[in-house]
């Protein structure tokens, strides 16, 4: 018999986690990759190249948003086992990367049934915290596997 974690088991969350990874088309664009999953909390990181870096040799915005909405969809749909939506983003930019690995750690702060509030911190390779997100997911009641 398989151990559950919260609402799914861990074969769910290696499924999830590999999804992410591997079928989630902008996902494997930005090369985002999975760390971590467990119900309320993901673990995600970039490791920084060309393509993630704006006209001023620094990582763009939008990959450090992207990299924290990944984190926190991820940790809300391992907490819930259900489908979400991100329905509202805000980022803070705190730092500038110019390279090497860039991790972000996301945690479901608030639940509802069909509102999840969460906070990501995104830290570069020396531990220093380059950018703060919190996000808001709708939970779509129909169950079901969260990947689909």
């Amino acid at each position: 018999m398989e151990e559950t974690v919260g609402n799914l088991n861990k074969d769910q969350l290696t499924r999830l986690a590999r999804y992410f990874d591997e079928k989630v088309t902008f996902s494997r664009y930005i090369k985002s990759k999975v760390e971590e999953v467990e119900p309320g909390k993901a673990v995600c990181h970039i490791d920084v190249e060309n393509i993630h870096r704006n006209g001023n040799g620094t990582l763009h915005g939008g990959v450090y948003a992207s990299l924290i909405d990944n984190a926190m969809g991820l940790s809300v749909a391992a907490l819930v086992g259900l489908r979400t939506a991100t329905i509202g983003l805000d980022v803070h930019f705190l730092g500038a990367v110019r390279e090497g690995r860039i991790t972000c750690s996301a945690e479901v702060v608030h639940r509802t049934r069909r509102i999840a509030t969460v906070e990501a911190k995104v830290r570069d390779g020396d531990g220093n915290l380059v950018a703060l997100g919190t996000g808001t997911f709708r939970i779509f009641e129909k169950r079901g596997d969260p990947i689909v």
